[in-house]
């Protein structure tokens, strides 16, 4: 069993859209009125979130490996104290028998925006989930470059570099087309990896695409492989 935990970039947040707007026929402005805070996620309907589930790089790591999978949040969002705080609690959550080792093999962290929480610094956030890890197996992706940059300095065997296009990126920021700016002009729409990319800046959403998840799932099976750990 994988155990993925993260943020709304690891629940697949976004990917509903692309799923309304490519198969029934929503308009881009219906969706724009329902990004977050404006709305939950959680309330659209039943086939969007199959396509959620199917296309967030969770699953398509899972799948590879042949593997079963879960998500420590039950819905969308979260920040480095959730992380930590489910980490710390897998034995209250996961029924496993007494004296018998839970059936987590690996722990696949994406590291989220840390000044979300006020009370500590990066360097202590991170250090709190490696320390809560133990002696699990896990690999860490970032989402923000000064947290990545942290990680590979301390835990560079754990560490998962994003590969795309013959590029080797450490963080999502670098990957990313929102509102704030773009970090990859050059690319044409099609190879854009996030929802904002894809359509052309008209949806206001930068998480990543279906796309964007195939990209960081291959990064992740390829780091897996490296380490030996399946």
């Amino acid at each position: 069993m994988i155990l993925f935990v993260g943020c709304s970039f690891t629940w697949g947040a976004g990917l509903q859209f692309e799923h309304l707007i490519d198969n029934e026929e929503w308009t881009i402005e219906q969706c724009n009125k329902l990004i977050p805070p404006k709305s939950f996620m959680e309330h659209l309907n039943y086939k969007s979130d199959v396509f959620r589930k199917e296309n967030h790089f969770p699953n398509l790591v899972a799948k590879h490996f042949d593997k079963h999978y879960a998500l420590s949040n039950i819905g969308n969002g979260g920040d480095n104290k959730n992380i930590k705080f489910a980490i710390n609690n897998l034995d209250k959550f996961i029924v496993h028998q007494e004296g018998k080792p839970n059936p987590i093999k690996l722990v696949v962290v994406q590291f989220t925006e840390w000044t979300r929480v006020i009370d500590d610094t990066m360097e202590t956030q991170v250090d709190k989930i490696v320390k809560s890890l133990g002696n699990t197996k896990w690999i860490g992706l970032s989402w923000r470059d000064d947290v990545a940059q942290y990680l590979k300095k301390i835990k560079p065997y754990n560490f998962c570099p994003i590969e795309y296009k013959g590029v080797q990126y450490d963080n999502f920021e670098e990957l990313i087309d929102s509102p704030q700016g773009c970090n990859n002009k050059s690319w044409s729409t099609d190879e854009k990896l996030t929802l904002y990319g894809k359509y052309e800046g008209k949806l206001n959403d930068d998480h990543f695409c279906k796309k964007g998840h195939k990209v960081i799932s291959k990064s992740i099976i390829k780091k897996i492989k490296e380490n030996n750990i399946f």
